[in-house]
């Protein structure tokens, strides 16, 4: 369910007008755990949207199942030794908004979720969000909030951060943008037994780096040839799905080999709201939100922001995510409630032909 929702994700973020012809990195288990948590506290049509945006199945396994995957999952990677990995949630609460004991509880539970009472109005809580983040990410992303809107009553955030190592060589050399553009980077360099494989459907080249048999990292690119039509980045990103990387777990195959890989340091940032939007995921963004699972005070989601990076090096590679959603109060609907209880107007209407016979 993960890598299918990571697949979507993506393909709605490179089909965004804003992100175009611009590196793509996300976390996206960051951001199912987050659409995961939402929907602990969802009712209703929201919370449809949610399960169906996530990718769960009811004929597959429950939501409490699905929610106790997370905890398993969870539980597993803090166990892992050989790399250095750590995934965060935390909840900061208005002092003004009053959280259901139950969904809190489940959000303790399920995903091991610190909780803070704060006041949004006050820049303390601004710089203990930021810290918060900072100390997750072991520092890779000290920013992760600018401002806070004083009428926030909620704030999501999920940290995801993965260090490994893989030592090589490095040299100057040029990178290819696209057919008139290149740029010179610093390429690292090695020639050793590594695990490969040519994907003859998706027409690219598969390397795949194990990581303390732990984590793998695999780096696909387009192969050109001059006897082979050329595929682009782009054709690659439409084909590709979950079933490539099942298929590459056990396709690849060791052999000497020399690769060049450049030393990217990427730093990402994207506005979820759209793209939730784009998988279905309306409601909770608007005044026909259903969080009553949370609260009983009437809230939405004013905001959902996603901030990633990634540094490949000879030292390592680090890969570190952030996702915060915001809630808000409801717009006031003024016709919630009705009392004439002050001075009022009174107008007499003709149903024929709109005359007003009679005012007050």
């Amino acid at each position: 369910m993960n890598n299918d929702f990571a697949f979507h994700l993506y393909k709605r973020l490179v089909e965004m007008p804003d992100y175009q012809s611009k590196n793509i990195f996300f976390s996206h288990f960051s951001v199912s755990m987050a659409l995961s948590e939402l929907s602990l506290g969802a009712g209703g049509e929201t919370k449809q949207q949610l399960l169906i945006g996530i990718g769960h199945n009811s004929s597959v396994f429950s939501t409490e199942e699905m929610h106790q995957m997370f905890h398993s999952l969870l539980e597993e990677i803090s166990q892992r030794t050989g790399v250095d990995i750590d995934v965060g949630s935390a909840i900061y609460v208005s002092d003004k908004l009053k959280p259901l004991p139950e969904f809190l509880e489940k959000m303790k539970e399920f995903h091991h979720s610190d909780g803070f009472t704060v006041d949004f109005s006050v820049k303390e809580t601004l710089d203990k969000i930021n810290m918060y983040v900072k100390e997750k990410t072991h520092g890779k992303i000290d920013h992760a909030v600018d401002d806070l809107e004083s009428d926030t009553l909620m704030f999501l955030l999920i940290t995801y951060i993965f260090k490994s190592f893989d030592p090589s060589k490095t040299r100057q050399s040029t990178f290819c943008v696209d057919a008139e553009t290149t740029v010179p980077v610093q390429m690292m360099y090695q020639y050793a037994s590594l695990k490969i494989y040519y994907d003859a459907d998706l027409t690219s080249k598969v390397l795949c780096l194990d990581y303390n048999d732990s984590f793998s990292m695999f780096l696909v690119v387009p192969h050109i040839d001059i006897f082979v039509e050329a595929k682009t980045i782009k054709d690659l990103e439409m084909a590709i799905s979950r079933q490539h990387i099942e298929k590459w777990r056990t396709a690849v195959r060791k052999r000497k080999v020399n690769i060049y890989v450049p030393k990217p340091s990427l730093k990402t940032s994207y506005s979820l709201k759209d793209i939730w939007k784009g998988l279905g995921m309306a409601d909770m963004f608007t005044n026909e939100a259903n969080f009553t699972g949370i609260s009983e005070e009437m809230i939405f989601i004013s905001k959902a922001l996603h901030k990633a990076t990634l540094n490949i090096g000879e030292k390592g590679t680090t890969a570190a995510a952030v996702t915060r959603v915001s809630f808000g109060p409801m717009s006031y609907d003024p016709m919630l409630f009705l009392r004439f209880d002050s001075p009022f107007m009174i107008f007499i209407t003709d149903q024929k032909n709109d005359n007003i016979p009679f005012s007050q």
